[in-house]
């Protein structure tokens, strides 16, 4: 069925339009470009298939073609997000598959990346967003980078998911336990990471290390419409959730 629907762009534009607004035939013919039989045949296809209902003067979707026509939006959004190579060089398998899943809900995401003039523009472009907020701040971060430790803000209300390994490797640099405490209010997990997440209350901002298992400071993925923020709040519950609580972990060194 999904196929079928595919295959004509006439019926996939019947559909998706009837799926945004119910719509009369003259209205679908006035607004689709296609000949008048390409569009009663499309609907009468798509009645045939249960995709489309007749409701008095107007065509409206069924259950079964709501569920097509959302696929066809996120085939329509995986093809923006694609337009991008920053997919085809970042390791999206290193996230959860469930969000994978749903990746299409970034389709509308900017990929900054540093020029080789200025390769700590990216860095730079991450601080200045989480400098400018004062409210929700959830941070994951795989590595350490002197720049993004000097501007986390110590507050109740923001939390951080740092990777296990640069604790550890914290604790090893400066020698005591009580020097790598750095944070008194800003409420701290561990958990083994590679991939860069912040949100706050307008911005995300994702980084996924290449294909080749590298952490990459020079590009970010920023977005800002309502979908993307939800999608990384999700993602932030899911490693947080996750998280082993940090007086829990340093507990261990004492």
């Amino acid at each position: 069925m999904f196929r079928d629907v595919l295959g004509s762009s006439v019926k996939t534009d019947v559909l998706v339009s009837v799926a945004a607004v119910p719509s009369g035939t003259d209205q679908l013919i006035e607004s689709i470009d296609a000949s008048e039989s390409a569009i009663y045949n499309a609907l009468g296809d798509l009645q045939r298939r249960g995709l489309v209902r007749s409701v008095e003067d107007r065509h409206e979707v069924t259950g079964s073609g709501q569920l097509v026509a959302d696929l066809l939006e996120q085939q329509e959004n995986l093809c923006r997000l694609l337009e991008d190579d920053y997919w085809e060089t970042h390791a999206v398998g290193a996230l959860p598959r469930r969000f994978r899943l749903r990746l299409t809900e970034l389709a509308g995401a900017e990929v900054f990346r540093a020029p080789d003039t200025d390769p700590h523009a990216a860095v730079r472009e991450v601080v200045e967003r989480v400098e400018a907020t004062d409210s929700r701040l959830d941070v994951v971060t795989p590595i350490y980078q002197a720049d993004y430790d000097n501007v986390m803000p110590d507050r109740p209300g923001a939390r951080l998911v740092i990777d296990t390994t640069v604790v550890e490797e914290s604790i090893e640099r400066v020698g005591s336990l009580e020097e790598a405490r750095v944070f008194d209010e800003t409420n701290v997990r561990l958990l083994d990471v590679d991939v860069g997440v912040s949100v706050t209350d307008d911005h995300l901002m994702l980084s996924l290390p290449t294909i080749d298992g590298q952490y990459d400071s020079r590009t970010e993925v920023f977005a800002t419409d309502d979908r993307a923020l939800a999608w990384g709040r999700d993602l932030y519950e899911y490693y947080w959730e996750r998280g082993t609580p940090a007086d829990e972990f340093l507990a261990g060194y004492d």
